[in-house]
């Protein structure tokens, strides 16, 4: 709730810690419940993929260019990550749990859309004459991380609309997944854009053999976004077919910049053995990129700031959240018992596609984005593997009376 509302931009207390407070108090409530308890703490292989991610974070930083820069990154940013993912995955060890902290994920984020909503419409928080920028600082305020941000929430959002039987509370999700989807619409991003159609296909392909509803609902959220849309956003959207013909030259020229970034990330490694290993250092691509820009591609800014074996950790660890989903979709996607869980998985699964997708044209592979859900995956994952067993034993039992009453 926290990283979502940035109570110090809404609130009048300055630069009062009140996140790092937070955060150290939950980790020292954390580890001193675990030492007391003697508890293990759960290392999935997608935990180790993120220590070798950040092992090689911390080796990039004597090679960097700017090495006070690269430990500030590390230390003041991803190190967090890694603590928070290690308190996600040891914690949230129910069903129930998974569900709340979802639920207050997509409410924190409802509580940015609104306040992007309506700064946009008062005219404030816009950018470039017509985009809309978040109605809190940090992230929010990029237009295209914005995007992304509410194009993850759309899978979740729909997902909590069908794990709950509320008709209150069911509403209340359907009107933040059209709130996300609005929100990707005023940024104006077409990053945001195409993430946001292969959300919405791949939520129809998973839902809507199940629930009829989804397909009237996408039609209607398709038809709603081509009647509705301002004029400026088709135009930048079509500069990603045809230029600057039926778009507007800026937009035209962000995208053939975007092409120029991806040259140069690729010659900035060049032959250098130590730039290939060991990178540039952690936010350090600006220094040696076209006109101080970033790479505007995750994949690209962990090869050119962290190395070729942290780019690799990076993609076994994407890989796999999305693995650990789609197993777990696919091993409860017959049973009724199990019709949560499905949904939860099939949620979890699209926004972690929307990362996939938004994230080419984003450089946030060091910030919380994709951890979150990741985490998330692996808790839903060993939930299962509690009580598969249990479900399975109860589902394989003879269903004829008698042959109950002899087993008995």
């Amino acid at each position: 709730m926290v990283l979502y509302v940035r109570p110090n931009d809404l609130l009048p207390i300055g630069t009062f810690p009140v996140v790092k407070i937070i955060a150290i108090g939950t980790l020292i409530a954390f580890f001193l419940e675990s030492i007391l308890a003697r508890t293990a703490l759960v290392m999935p292989p997608l935990f180790r993929y993120l220590l070798g991610l950040s092992a090689f974070m911390i080796l990039s930083i004597p090679f960097g260019l700017d090495a006070a820069a690269s430990y500030a990154a590390v230390t003041d940013g991803f190190l967090k990550v890694i603590l928070i993912f290690i308190v996600i995955i040891n914690t949230v060890r129910s069903f129930a749990r998974i569900r709340i902290v979802i639920e207050v994920m997509v409410l924190s984020g409802a509580l940015v859309a609104v306040a992007t909503l309506l700064g946009y419409l008062a005219g404030r928080n816009i950018v470039e004459g017509l985009r809309a920028s978040g109605g809190v600082g940090g992230i929010f305020g990029n237009p295209n991380d914005l995007a992304l941000a509410m194009n993850m929430l759309v899978p979740l959002a729909v997902g909590t609309y069908f794990l709950r039987t509320n008709a209150i509370l069911r509403s209340l999700y359907a009107a933040c997944a059209v709130l996300f989807v609005t929100i990707v619409v005023l940024t104006h991003s077409r990053a945001g854009f195409l993430t946001l159609i292969v959300v919405m296909s791949l939520l129809l392909v998973r839902l809507g053999p199940r629930h009829r509803t989804v397909w009237g609902a996408g039609a209607v959220i398709a038809t709603t976004l081509m009647v509705a849309s301002p004029g400026t956003f088709w135009s930048r959207i079509l500069t990603l077919f045809a230029g600057s013909a039926g778009g507007d030259l800026s937009a035209a020229e962000s995208a053939t910049a975007r092409w120029g970034l991806i040259r140069r990330s690729l010659e900035v490694a060049g032959t250098n053995p130590i730039r290939w290993l060991f990178g540039v250092g952690v936010e350090n691509f600006h220094i040696v990129s076209d006109r101080e820009l970033v790479n505007h591609n995750a994949y690209l800014q962990v090869f050119n700031e962290a190395g070729v074996v942290a780019f690799v950790c990076y993609v076994a660890f994407l890989v796999g959240a999305v693995r650990i989903t789609a197993r777990v979709r696919r091993q409860c996607e017959r049973g009724r018992s199990h019709r949560r869980v499905w949904v939860s998985a099939v949620s979890l699964e699209a926004c972690l596609v929307a990362y996939l997708v938004g994230s080419f044209f984003a450089s946030v592979a060091f910030l919380w984005y994709v951890y979150y859900p990741a985490g998330f995956a692996v808790c839903l994952q060993q939930v299962v593997r509690k009580v598969r067993p249990a479900v399975a034993k109860s589902e394989a039992a003879p269903r004829v009376w008698y042959l109950r009453r002899v087993q008995h």
